[in-house]
């Protein structure tokens, strides 16, 4: 039983180290010339560790802007898709209706659908309204998350329908039992829906290289790509880029990680 437990532990921390490898590298890089990057000696640690390159990241380009802007945009992306996901949730949790099996597993097909597929029909439908070049037009197609929808639907189906009951005696109706008792007991599933949609719109990539042209409405992910034409592909810059790109992210993960835990476990997704 101890070797069990010693093996299984031993894999976890293989695996703990296989995820922050990349991080640590990045952030080493990062520290290092330009030079002793593309030398082909190597080097793990830099000779003479600097903060140049985030220096150069702050004051030569926009990424303050370029953050700014995936701020935006993956907050008008949380909160649309939790607006959008959860009413949709508890109606196929809840209210019987008609075909209700049917579009539920038509909505699940979405997650099979690309997104490259869409993407041409897309630029067309918002070049018509006149959105392109414009952020909302970056966090727009990003609503309505399909996963989300089944995480919650799984949640408010393990909440006892004797609360909606007695909530119905009390002459309370469906708008407000779903404020009232299924968003608060809903928490926990639905921070797991907000972090699923801050990472999938802050690592956004294709979609906000099309849609937006100016560089100072750039998204992060794409003004880190930028720095490859305009200033002749710098890996330090762009590692020091990138790791300013995954703060946001990794503090974001720290904050919600109980709720996620607790939202997946809740949700009838265990392993």
């Amino acid at each position: 039983m101890k070797t069990k437990k010693f093996i299984i532990r031993m894999l976890e921390l293989l695996f703990i180290a296989l995820w922050v490898f990349p991080l640590a590298w990045m952030f080493i890089t990062s520290l290092k010339l330009e030079e002793e990057v593309i030398t082909k000696t190597f080097t793990f640690w830099p000779q003479n560790p600097s903060f140049a390159n985030y220096i150069k990241a702050f004051t030569s380009t926009y990424i303050i802007n370029w953050m700014g802007n995936s701020f935006i945009v993956s907050l008008f992306a949380m909160l649309l898709t939790l607006a959008v996901d959860a009413p949709i949730a508890y109606a196929f949790a809840k209210i019987p209706f008609k075909g209700r099996n049917v579009l539920f597993w038509l909505v699940m097909g979405g997650m099979m659908v690309p997104f490259q597929v869409l993407i041409v029909p897309l630029y067309l439908q918002f070049n018509s309204y006149g959105l392109v070049n414009t952020l909302a037009a970056a966090y727009l197609p990003r609503i309505a998350l399909p996963i989300g929808i089944f995480i919650l639907k799984q949640f408010y189906e393990g909440i006892p329908s004797d609360l909606e009951e007695a909530a119905f005696i009390d002459g309370a109706n469906r708008a407000r039992i779903f404020f009232k008792i299924i968003v608060p007991l809903g928490q926990s599933a639905m921070a797991t829906v907000i972090i699923l949609s801050f990472i999938n719109t802050w690592n956004d990539f294709l979609w906000p290289l099309i849609v937006i042209n100016d560089t100072i409405k750039y998204t992060i992910t794409v003004g880190i790509a930028n720095f490859q034409g305009t200033h002749g592909t710098q890996y330090s810059l762009i590692m020091a880029g990138a790791t300013v790109a995954s703060i946001p992210q990794i503090l974001f993960y720290i904050f919600f990680r109980k709720k996620i835990i607790a939202g997946i476990a809740t949700s009838g997704m265990k392993g």
